[in-house]
């Protein structure tokens, strides 16, 4: 199978531990992109800040499109055209926190380039501000007076299993829920996934889901690598990623976009 699109994730898979992409994994996809194929990322992050990034990491000419938001939203570059899906009921986003009020978690709401927040220091504005994003204290249930693409909880490592477990015992018809770090869990509308993105994206620009080959590392990546024509796993991933892969690369840390492209695609 010749692929007509790579998609890669970004945390734990294009990018390395500094939070940047190597000039080895640039020049794979820049080596991808000469024999005919498409360059798109794929990210629960918002758009907007990824946007930014893409320039400071000197990829402007390499990436042809963006799935933000875990798929909630797809940007075409050649067009400067976004379009976004499928969002979450202020009302159900109130109920959510309600039921983390006895923890010591904090709630991320987006919005363009701010992330809202409930509470925050110096420490997480600076950390913020590494992913281009403008951290802002308010109240965020003010923030629900309209639907919103996504709610994050974020919390301490040793916390995380009971933050997912009160979040099966919400038992919520219209949302999925996952892990997509160690110190956070999300909230979206269940029908926003990156497959959902991706399937959107392909018919945009006629091409099926089998001529995709991408890459992720955890659960936030599953139905992507799952429904495409090649998944491929990072070895610094989760294992519940793993059973969804139908291959696997080195880690993150070791270029291993890179590595899997150079390997098995380019020297075709």
């Amino acid at each position: 199978m010749k692929y007509k699109l790579i998609v890669s994730d970004l945390d734990g898979t294009l990018l390395n531990g500094q939070k940047f992409v190597s000039n080895i994994n640039k020049d794979a996809i820049r080596k991808a992109k000469e024999q005919g194929m498409s360059f798109a990322i794929a990210s629960g992050r918002p758009l907007y800040p990824i946007l930014s990034l893409i320039k400071q990491w000197e990829m402007e000419e390499l990436v042809d499109y963006v799935l933000g938001m875990n798929g909630g939203c797809i940007y075409d570059k050649a067009k400067d055209a976004q379009k976004n899906f499928y969002t979450i009921d202020g009302e159900l986003l109130k109920h959510i926190m309600d039921q983390y009020r006895d923890m010591p978690v904090r709630f991320w709401i987006f919005e363009k380039e701010k992330r809202y927040v409930n509470k925050g220091t110096e420490a997480t504005r600076a950390k913020a501000a590494l992913y281009h994003e403008d951290e802002q204290i308010t109240d965020l249930y003010a923030l629900c007076n309209q639907p919103r693409q996504k709610l994050i909880v974020e919390c301490r490592p040793e916390d995380m299993d009971m933050v997912e477990q009160r979040a099966r015992k919400l038992n919520l018809s219209t949302c999925a829920a996952f892990r997509s770090d160690p110190t956070l869990f999300e909230f979206v509308d269940k029908r926003v996934n990156k497959a959902s993105g991706l399937r959107q994206l392909c018919a945009d620009i006629g091409i099926t889901m089998d001529e995709v080959l991408a890459f992720g590392d955890t659960s936030n990546d599953n139905e992507m690598l799952k429904e495409v024509g090649h998944g491929v796993w990072m070895s610094n991933g989760t294992m519940d990623t793993f059973a969804h892969a139908d291959a696997q690369t080195i880690s993150n840390e070791e270029d291993g976009v890179a590595w899997y492209l150079e390997k098995h695609i380019l020297a075709r």
